[in-house]
């Protein structure tokens, strides 16, 4: 499970990020809801969490999340794939 998300800084700078499956099993634990219903129910602290749990399972950020992190942000979007990677799919599949 992998999702590419982008995002923008209030000082005008992006970046692309990737959450793996470390982030979303932190977002389970964190937030105490379950990713299988993630595209009914996304919420903006949903994406913002993922892109932060990301940034610092890297190295590139050292906030906390909220207020420190969270105040540096502009927006957070889902992006295209990753180099090589289909982008993420939680759809089931369709039976027969």
């Amino acid at each position: 499970m992998k999702v590419a998300l982008v995002v923008e800084y209030q000082d005008g700078t992006t970046e692309e990020v990737e959450a793996k499956f470390a982030d979303f099993v932190g977002f389970e634990r964190t937030w105490s809801r379950s990713v299988a219903r993630f595209e009914q129910e996304i919420r903006l602290t949903d994406l913002a969490w993922l892109a932060w749990s990301a940034l610092s399972r890297a190295g590139k950020t050292t906030q906390k999340f909220d207020p420190d992190w969270i105040g540096t942000v502009e927006d957070v979007s889902m992006g295209g794939p990753m180099e090589g990677e289909s982008p993420l799919e939680m759809t089931p599949s369709p039976t027969s």
